[in-house]
Parts: structure tokens; C-alpha cells; sequence
């Protein structure tokens, strides 16, 4: 997995390529999220997460932990359309600020 973090005047976006499949990805997601929201709370945290057809259960919960408990702006844009798919099928669209990118 690849990611990369660009911060602009609005937002803060965090950029994963390759599939998100290991513990140190999660970490890595997570670190970056936490990074991000702590170096500045006002500014809305736009996840692209370009190639990935998987993401692990881990990742989800502390996502939902992050937008639901934290109340932190984060907003997931998925290219890959099975990903997409699996997220809609379980639900989780509306919870995960869920957008489907081109």
C-alpha cells in the first residue's frame, strides 16, 4: 500500500493506492487520520482510496470510531466498484461518508 497526504486551504487528503491488507497498512491509515485531525480539527479529511477491492474490518471500525464517537469530517471516495459494492452491501455508505469516485 501506498499513501500520501496533501494538505490544502479546505481539506486534508489522504491517498491510498494498492490494496489495504495488512496490519501495518491499518496502522498506517490510522496514523495518518489521527495526524491529520490533530495538526488541524477544522479542516474536513477527504479519504481517495484509488485501487484497493478489500479493506479490512479493523480499518472500518476505527472509521466508524473516528466519524461517530470523535465526530471527525472524513469523507471516503472509492474507485474501485467492487469495493464500492461490498460497502453498500453492508450498509455502510451512509455511516462511512461513502462517495463513489471516477
Amino acid at each position: 500500500m501506498k499513501l500520501t497526504v496533501v494538505s490544502n486551504t479546505s481539506t486534508t487528503q489522504i491517498n491510498i493506492e494498492e490494496n489495504i491488507k495488512s496490519l501495518s497498512d491499518n496502522d498506517e491509515i490510522k496514523v495518518a487520520i489521527e495526524d491529520a485531525w490533530n495538526k488541524n480539527s477544522d479542516k474536513a479529511i477527504d479519504i481517495n482510496i484509488k485501487d484497493s477491492f478489500i479493506i479490512t474490518s479493523s480499518v472500518i471500525g476505527f472509521l466508524i470510531k473516528f466519524i461517530k464517537k470523535d465526530k471527525m469530517p472524513i469523507t471516503l471516495y472509492i474507485t474501485n466498484d467492487e469495493l464500492y459494492e461490498m460497502m453498500d452491501d453492508m450498509n455502510l455508505v451512509q455511516a462511512l461518508n461513502i462517495k463513489k469516485a471516477m
